[in-house]
């Protein structure tokens, strides 16, 4: 609960910092809806940590927290992998690209 508590602390701030008045940009519309996000995952897990508090034997909550350390890990690998300036790896590209090799390879005499 205290880390839920902090980042929502943290979140706050950064939306502040982010509504100075005649800086309306497109790269703060997408920093203010990622913060909105992860406003919405500290709130879960406040909730979640509160009902592991109460009640210490349900999992329920337990998992609930597992998750969103998961979902928050993997979000946090992938800014990283942008801020280095990685090559943008998109999911739907990379599965086509897969169908059209395997096409290509039935299709060819060899295949």
């Amino acid at each position: 609960m205290t880390v839920a508590g902090i980042g929502l602390i943290f979140v706050m701030a950064s939306l502040l910092s982010l509504s100075r008045p005649g800086q309306l940009r497109m790269g703060i519309v997408r920093d203010a809806v990622f913060l909105l996000g992860l406003f919405a995952v500290f709130v879960i897990q406040l909730i979640a940590g509160a009902e592991v508090a109460v009640h210490p034997g349900d999992s329920g909550g337990v998992n609930t927290i597992a998750i969103l350390v998961v979902i928050c890990f993997t979000i946090g690998v992938a800014r990283a992998w942008e801020l280095i300036g990685g090559p943008s790896i998109r999911l739907t590209h990379e599965v086509r690209a897969l169908v059209r090799n395997r096409e290509r390879d039935v299709g060819s005499p060899e295949g």
